[in-house]
């Protein structure tokens, strides 16, 4: 023998489109649902109707015995309705805040007819209701944050792609304007003036270079999982000096202190290494004022070589520590020094991807009695770097 319908089962089923009108003229006069002014009558319903017959069915089956409407207000809630309500509202520009408006909406306008009905709305009838309407919100959550990831996995993708090809189409003019204004300093006819102006130029396009590499590099460390590299026998002390040579060369105004001891010969990349120290020391040029020195301590262990690189410039906000080696981070700093940094904010990212290739670690630590210091950890062998170039 079939189970008479509830009151509210035949309520919903026979006002139905009463109901759904009610639900769109709220929309409509809710200034927080802006998006919804911009629907017609059919689209701002979309998947709704459905979603209403699936919960009036759900009731008429909650009256058998041994059914949970619980379970079956998660299973309407999820269902492929509730999901393709959640993408028509996201295709619309929908923010979660307004999804979730409109369908607390649509719980309000259920039971405020149930109220002027006089249709009691208790037991598993509500639960059902309440639980189907709650599983739609967490659908529409979800669907959200799956189509967010999407995209902002395609923007990273797409900024990564242009950020290489615009680094490998700029090596050539930047190229052509090295070997120009090399050409031209070689002139015996160049006037003391257009000689500094050529300097200048020379000296912008080295930045330049140096800005394209680092964008290059960014891609490589983002697209390999690492940045490349190839090791062979150097010393960390004749690269650390060089570095130093051409760093004081272009800083004139600042004083940088070498104190090189034990060993410095191990399995590195010359130009990687020569990358980062020119990253850390220039770092700490960039943030000291010139009266106060750079320190740079280079001292070989047993098994690895340590390098310090100190400055006694403002020391980094507490906050900023965690995440100071994260690409672009420079520019969230609000120090006055910062006005002499011309880089892109990625030296310090690229540091730390050069020592991690190498089976080292970088660390960092800041306070206004010691300064900031950055530390970086080297093992001398490859086979060390090949085991540990994942850790840090």
């Amino acid at each position: 023998m079939a189970q008479p319908l509830s009151r509210i089962t035949l309520l919903l089923r026979e006002r139905k489109d009463e109901l759904l009108r009610e639900w769109t003229s709220r929309l409509r006069n809710d200034p927080k649902i802006p998006q919804a002014c911009e629907l017609n009558e059919e689209d701002l319903r979309d998947y709704t109707p459905k979603l209403l017959d699936d919960l009036i069915d759900s009731l008429a089956r909650s009256a058998l015995p041994g059914t949970s409407g619980g379970a079956i207000g998660q299973e309407i809630g999820s269902s492929q309705s509730a999901k393709l309500h959640a993408v028509h509202r996201l295709a619309r520009r929908y923010t979660l805040a307004e999804e979730l408006r409109e369908l607390g909406a649509l719980r309000s306008v259920i039971v405020d007819m149930c109220a002027r009905e006089r249709v009691p709305l208790g037991g598993e009838e509500a639960q059902l209701v309440h639980s189907t309407l709650d599983e739609v919100m967490v659908t529409a959550a979800v669907e959200l944050e799956r189509a967010s990831s999407a995209e902002l996995r395609r923007d990273v993708v797409l900024r990564e792609l242009f950020i290489a090809i615009l680094g490998h189409d700029l090596r050539n003019p930047l190229s052509a304007i090295r070997i120009a204004a090399a050409s031209l300093l070689k002139r015996e006819d160049l006037t003391a003036a257009v000689a500094r102006l050529v300097q200048r130029i020379a000296t912008s396009n080295e930045r330049a270079v140096r800005m394209v590499e680092d964008m290059l590099d960014l891609t490589r460390i983002r697209n390999n999982d690492g940045l490349p590299v190839e090791p062979k026998p150097v010393d960390l002390h004749s690269i650390c000096r060089q570095v130093i040579m051409e760093l004081e060369s272009s800083h004139p105004e600042h004083t940088i202190r070498l104190d090189a001891q034990g060993d410095g010969h191990g399995m590195w990349d010359p130009g990687r290494m020569g990358q980062l120290m020119s990253n850390l020391i220039g770092n700490a040029i960039d943030y000291s004022p010139p009266e106060e020195p750079v320190e740079v301590k280079l001292h070989g262990q047993k098994g690895f070589v340590v390098l310090e690189v100190n400055n006694c410039g403002i020391p980094i906000p507490p906050d900023l520590l965690p995440v100071i080696f994260d690409p672009f981070r420079r520019g969230e700093q609000q120090h006055e020094d910062l006005r002499r940094s011309k880089g892109l904010g990625l030296g310090l990212f690229i540091a730390k991807a050069i020592a991690c290739a190498h089976g080292g670690s970088i660390h960092v630590t800041s306070t206004l009695d010691e300064g900031t210091t950055f530390r970086v950890t080297l093992p001398r062998s490859s086979s060390s770097a090949k085991r540990d170039r994942h850790a840090c």
